[in-house]
């Protein structure tokens, strides 16, 4: 046993390099088993926590409204309706963080509408004041935007029903930022309504107007509720367990009645939560299995790679013992002592092996949770990791028996001999490799042959390391196979460092040994930057559909309004761009001010390729300019040479600065001559956007005949391209469009010649708007009315141009078409719908104070590109998936060193040729040319079949395989085409290594190639 000891323990430093190798790769696959199942716990810890802690706080938070006993103060009726809160919200711990109240009074006309009052303690500190906070009863603060909007200032004062006349002290601004937000609770609170027209019909309802309770206190017949809220703060160690009673406490406010609470008599409470706490838990549930899945792939991968490094590794040790175990034969050790005597130095190897990795696992996953998890967040430890690291040490075990069986397996001659030349493969090694083959096709076709997107199944964690391996023997098998061609072809027509780097490679099994795991190394480095990479490039496309911009602002106004506030505010469209959805009967519209879409739009490159913002812009606009009338008085100068059987009118219509729509009639003696009106609201500009003949009142009439329209006057001034250059057509919707015959607008002359069979009136449309609307077609997206819905004739239903086809567009993703606003609403009254959601879309540089006006009209910072890019990234599923990374380096890293290694061992081998080269006088140039050449080829041929197994490996499994967690209709398809830049990286990286790796080993052959070294491996 001694003697056995001081043998291993003497072969183990002579092969000092090929052990710490080995330790390395076993250590690295163990701690791969291990840091897999830590991480996917560790992910899907961190997402409940950031996922509850990014989500509004009205659908995570506990809110309730308590309606205090007659009589009762209004800090009274605070204080009983957090002691409700507290007693209803037990029961989660700390989760819920203490009850913070809104005192606000029901609805009462006001302001021509109906208007609240509210107030909460120290609200003056958390708001952007322009004047000074209440300090005395029926002082009040009013939304600037409200202020605006009614044209007050402060020190106006005006009257509320039940609370007497109120005097605006100060304006306010909605406060913006996480802390502001959790202060508040809920910011849509804050939301201003204008009124809206038939068929709705709803009243001006403001913002709340802020004072303090002694305003409160004074009211008369007006009653006043307590919005009373808990706020979720989840803490770092949250786990699914601890959800569980968050959502037992969530789930109990459905039965107030049975929490036994001791509500005052005369006094309600009720809850008015929209907690939404189940399907966050079905969500975090959900991306706990697919965590697990997209894991696995990236672990086993590692594994395999190390283990087959590793394989090749102990090869090379065991044929470096050749000698000693034929010396062992000679002596007649039985096979069970040589089986002992090879398994020796491996055993001890993984003995030291295996504890190392363990604690590399979880020392990596420390780094990892610290690094890229939530802060405070506890690593876990599953049994599933201890259970992998044992499994991968008993792999490492198995490939050391194979590396020793296939040593023990050589005859006694080839033993002697020391060098170990290529032989014919036995039957049962090529019945597995055609086994390898077969399953790798059919696995491939069957990837192939399926469209659908899920999560990762078998076929996704073997299909990459199955090609590897095939591409690996395919690589190692063309590249022997052609040495021993061109060896046997000799060296006529080639250089003699090209003949003997053939030779060297058909005759000597090492040098082809390194390709198969090598080019799994490669594969699997480039199927996990690509699998990383393309998930970050898509979770970019989600966001960008989410929020199309730096910051996307919220606002409650009419789309039509929320256009004319971003113009206003940004009058040459540097920083803002409006956009809102809009329905039909069939499609769904994003309907954007595209003119500014280059300028402020977040596009993801994904959506439109090799086609620009710019193109999609100009694809999109109206080609005419509409006419801009800055003026109070507006004129028209018109010769009027029809008849008619009624009296003429000619109808403007005129949309104002702030996008209300104003119709101005002018009547149209049988003469020419100007004609005239007063529109005070064009003082600050208005779009001429259409032109109506026709009776009094613009209805129907007998037209026969020419009029002509020499030009438009604003304030008595002509208006520069009003006739020629404003794009005049017959409207597309035009009631009666063949009553005009013809339409010129030569010499700056708008000619109408008209001739109607029966009563009709003449619609003519500025901005050259085709008949059928040009939009970007998102992949999914309706262009017809649907045939089942109860109506097709909508005002929202016209005929569409799909000019550019895009994976996704802003806001509503494939199933959404993209439209310009002044396309759909030129001479087009687009209604208002409930479930249309209108933004301001802004760059992340826009100066305050175009921030401050947009704050001012009630509008609110919704969410950005980065918080929302952020919360993707954030995901269990996307955590996960930066094991891909972090597997793609270190496969390269191992595949590096094994190289280094083997190359390292096989240097005594080279150096003997190379001297007996330089003894017949082959200059050393010639001789290190085959050194480097040999080592070209073989890792040449490593690099190209690593290169092209990993990046059909990506692409086959991109197609099928879910990369995130935000399949939704809204969400744009992953693109699975190879990025050939991506790619074209890492075949330089590839290269440069590699290259390096062969110079240095030609260099070192080169100089040690001397006389004494054939000498020496005589003695």
């Amino acid at each position: 046993m001694r003697s056995l000891v001081a043998t291993v323990l003497r072969g183990l430093r002579s092969r000092l390099l090929l052990s710490l190798g080995s330790v390395l790769l076993i250590a690295l696959a163990v701690a791969s088993a291990v840091l897999g199942p830590v991480f996917q716990v560790a992910v899907t810890s961190s997402y409940l926590v950031t996922r509850l802690a990014d989500a509004p706080n009205p659908l995570t938070g506990l809110s309730w409204a308590y309606r205090p006993a007659p009589g009762t103060g209004p800090a009274a009726a605070a204080s009983e309706a957090a002691t409700l809160a507290r007693q209803a919200g037990a029961g989660a711990g700390d989760t819920y963080v203490a009850p913070q109240t809104f005192l606000r009074t029901d609805e009462t006309p006001g302001l021509g509408g109906q208007v609240r009052l509210a107030a909460k303690e120290g609200y003056c500190e958390h708001l952007e004041v322009e004047g000074r906070c209440p300090a005395a009863p029926r002082e009040v603060l009013m939304l600037a935007g409200d202020a605006e909007l009614t044209a007050f200032e402060v020190g106006a004062t005006f009257d509320v029903e039940g609370a007497g006349t109120l005097e605006v002290v100060g304006l306010y601004t909605v406060p913006e930022g996480p802390a502001e937000a959790d202060w508040w609770f809920d910011l849509s609170r804050f939301s201003s309504r204008t009124p809206t027209p038939p068929p709705s019909n709803q009243p001006y309802r403001p913002a709340p107007l802020l004072t303090g309770h002694e305003t409160l206190e004074g009211l008369a017949g007006v009653d006043v509720e307590v919005l009373v809220d808990r706020r979720l703060e989840p803490p770092a160690d949250l786990d699914l367990e601890g959800l569980d009673a968050v959502r037992a406490v969530a789930s109990a406010q459905d039965d107030l009645a049975a929490l036994g609470l001791d509500v005052a008599a005369g006094a309600s409470f009720e809850t008015r939560s929209i907690n939404d706490i189940d399907g966050v838990a079905a969500e975090v549930r959900a991306q706990q299995e697919t965590a697990r899945s997209s894991v696995a792939p990236a672990v086993l991968s590692l594994v395999l790679v190390a283990l087959a490094l590793l394989l090749r590794l102990l090869t090379a040790a065991a044929d470096l013992r050749l000698p000693e175990l034929a010396l062992a034969s000679l002596r007649g050790l039985p096979r069970r002592r040589m089986w002992s005597l090879g398994l020796s130095e491996p055993l001890v190897l993984l003995g030291v092996a295996v504890p190392v990795g363990g604690a590399l696992g979880l020392g990596v996953s420390w780094l990892l949770v610290e690094s890229w998890l939530v802060p405070g967040l506890p690593v876990p430890l599953p049994w599933t990791s201890l259970l992998a690291g044992l499994g991968v040490g008993l792999g490492a075990g198995l490939v050391a028996v194979v590396a020793v069986g296939l040593v023990l397996r050589v005859d006694l001659a080839s033993q002697l001999g020391g060098v170990r030349r290529p032989s014919r493969a036995r039957r049962g090694a090529v019945v597995a490799q055609l086994a390898l083959v077969a399953g790798a096709l059919v696995v491939l076709l069957s990837k192939l042959s399926s469209t659908a997107p899920g999560d990762p199944d078998v076929t996704d964690l073997v299909l990459p390391v199955l090609l590897a391996v095939v591409a690996g023997l395919g690589g190692a098998r063309a590249t022997s196979a052609l040495a021993g061609w061109w060896t046997r072809r000799g060296p006529r027509g080639s250089s003699l460092s090209t003949f003997v780097a053939a030779r060297a490679l058909s005759r000597r099994r090492e040098g082809t040994l390194v390709i198969l795991p090598v080019t799994a190394a490669i594969a699997i480095c480039v199927f996990g930057a690509g699998v990383y990479d393309s998930a970050s490039q898509w979770r970019a496309s989600v966001a960008a559909t989410r929020a199309p911009a730096a910051v996307v602002w919220a606002s409650d106004l009419s789309l039509d309004r929320t256009v004319a506030l971003s113009r206003t505010a940004d009058p040459d469209g540097e920083w803002l761009m409006a956009a809102g959805t809009l329905s039909s009967t069939g499609p769904v519209f994003t309907v954007a001010d595209t003119s500014r879409l280059e300028r402020v739009a977040q596009w993801s490159d994904q959506w439109t390729p090799g086609t620009s913002t710019a193109e999609i812009a100009e694809r999109l606009r109206p080609t005419g300019e509409v006419p801009l009338l800055e003026g109070s008085r507006i004129g028209v100068v018109v010769d009027n040479q029809a008849r008619s059987s009624d009296d003429l009118v000619l109808r403007l219509r005129l949309v104002t600065a702030e996008g209300d729509v104003r119709f101005a009639f002018l009547p149209v003696p049988p003469s020419s001559g100007t004609l005239e009106t007063r529109v005070p609201a064009c003082r600050s500009g208005c779009r001429l956007e259409g032109l109506t003949f026709g009776g009094p009142a613009a209805l129907r009439t007998d037209i026969q005949g020419v009029v002509e329209i020499w030009g438009v006057l604003a304030d008595g001034e002509p208006v520069d391209g009003a006739v020629t250059g404003a794009g005049w057509k017959v409207a597309a919707d035009a009631s009666a469009p063949e009553a005009v015959t013809r339409l010129t607008d030569d010499d700056g002359v708008l000619r109408v010649e008209a001739a109607t069979g029966e009563p009709a009136i003449l619609q003519l449309t500025a901005g050259d708007v085709p008949e059928a609307l040009p939009v970007v077609k998102g992949l999914d997206a309706r262009t017809e009315p649907d045939p089942n819905a109860f109506s097709t004739s909508s005002p929202l239903s016209f005929p569409v141009d799909p000019v550019v086809e895009a994976t996704s567009v802003p806001l509503l993703g494939p199933r959404g078409l993209l439209i310009d606003y002044d396309m759909v609403s030129i001479d087009r009254e687009v209604y208002d719908q409930d479930s249309s959601e209108v933004v301001v879309l802004a760059r992340a540089d826009t100066p305050e104070d175009v921030s401050e006006q947009l704050r001012a009209a009630g509008l609110s910072v919704d969410r950005t590109f980065g918080d929302v890019r952020a919360g993707l990234d954030g995901e269990a599923y996307a955590l996960a998936l930066r094991l891909y990374a972090v597997v793609a380096v270190l496969v390269l890293v191992m595949a590096v060193a094994a190289l280094g290694v083997s190359t390292a061992v096989q240097l005594p081998a080279r150096r003997r040729d190379a001297a007996s080269l330089r003894v017949v006088g082959v200059p050393r140039r010639e001789v290190m040319g085959a050194v480097a050449r040999e080592l070209g080829v073989v890792l040449g041929s490593t690099a190209v079949a690593g290169l092209a197994a990993g990046a059909l490996a990506q692409y086959v499994v991109l197609r099928t395989v879910t990369l995130g967690y935000a399949e939704t209709l809204s969400t744009p398809e992953l693109v699975a085409g190879v990025d050939p830049v991506r790619l074209a990286l890492l075949a330089l990286l590839t290269a440069v290594l590699f290259g390096a790796v062969a110079l240095g080993s030609a260099v070192l052959t080169v100089r040690g190639a001397r006389g004494a070294t054939l000498r020496e491996t005589a003695r």
